[in-house]
C-alpha cells in the first residue's frame, strides 16, 4: 500500500530529524523523562511542519504547464504539486504536523511512565512490611516505666 506521493515522504523524514535534534533538547530542558520526550515530539512535529511548509512553497512556486484542450480550445494550465502523505497534501502537513505533535506532547507529558505505575499487587505485598494476622501469636511490649523520683 502506498502512503506518499511525490515528495510526501519527505514529511516523515522532517519529523524523524527533528526527534533527533529534539532528544537533546529536550534532556537539557528537564531531566524527567517524560518531558524530555515530549520536547523532542513537539519539536519534532515544528520541524516537519516548518519543512513541509518551505517543501511545498518551493515546489508549488513553479511556472505550471500550459496546455491546450483540443475539444475547447481552451488554455489549461498544470501547476507542479508537492505530494501527499497518508493522502494529505504536503503543504497542509505544516499545520496538521505541529497541531498532532503539539497533542502527542501533551499526552505523553500528562501520562505515568511505567515507573511511576504502581507494581505487581504481589511485589508490594513482599515488599511491605509484614504486620501480624489476626491468628498470629504477638509477643507482648512492656510498657515504659517512669524513672523514680529523688
Amino acid at each position: 500500500m502506498i502512503i506518499w506521493s511525490g515528495w510526501g515522504f519527505l514529511v516523515v523524514i522532517f519529523f524523524f530529524v527533528g526527534c533527533l535534534i529534539g532528544i537533546p533538547v529536550g534532556e537539557m530542558i528537564s531531566k524527567d523523562s517524560d518531558i524530555a520526550m515530549s520536547a523532542a515530539i513537539i519539536i519534532g512535529g515544528l520541524v516537519a511542519g516548518l519543512g513541509s511548509f518551505l517543501l511545498a512553497r518551493k515546489i508549488e512556486s513553479g511556472q505550471g504547464r500550459a496546455y491546450i484542450d483540443e475539444a475547447t480550445q481552451q488554455r489549461i494550465v498544470v501547476k507542479p504539486h508537492a505530494g501527499s502523505l497518508f493522502f494529505i497534501p504536503t503543504r497542509y502537513w505544516a499545520y496538521v504536523g505541529p497541531v498532532v505533535a503539539i497533542a502527542f506532547g501533551a499526552l505523553v507529558m500528562t501520562t505515568p511512565s511505567s515507573d511511576a505505575v504502581a507494581a505487581d499487587p504481589a511485589e508490594e505485598a513482599a515488599a511491605a512490611p509484614a504486620e501480624p494476622m489476626s491468628g498470629d501469636v504477638v509477643a507482648p511490649v512492656p510498657a515504659p516505666q517512669a524513672a523514680p523520683a529523688n
